[in-house]
């Protein structure tokens, strides 16, 4: 969090360890640190599968909504 001056608050202890041990993690020095819950973004992990099938729903539903569009303009046109 930003002050109305522009100045960040002091990095406490705690979250300075999360920060050395990720960073010793991404380097392959030791295992990875636990995410802290402040920091956790709140979203869950996306399955490539369920974005694959989803996309698939929403195609064959845009499919299905211009063949009804396309026998409405035709039966608006005959009429």
């Amino acid at each position: 969090m930003v002050s109305s001056y522009g100045h960040r608050p002091p990095v406490t202890e705690g979250v300075a360890e999360v920060i050395v041990k990720d960073i010793k993690s991404g380097e392959g020095r030791s295992g990875a640190s636990e995410v802290p819950l402040a920091f956790q973004t709140g979203r869950a992990p996306v399955d490539p599968a369920a974005l694959g099938h989803a996309r698939k729903q929403m195609t064959m539903f845009g499919m299905f909504a211009l063949a009804v569009l396309a026998v409405l303009l035709v039966v608006w046109w005959v009429a």
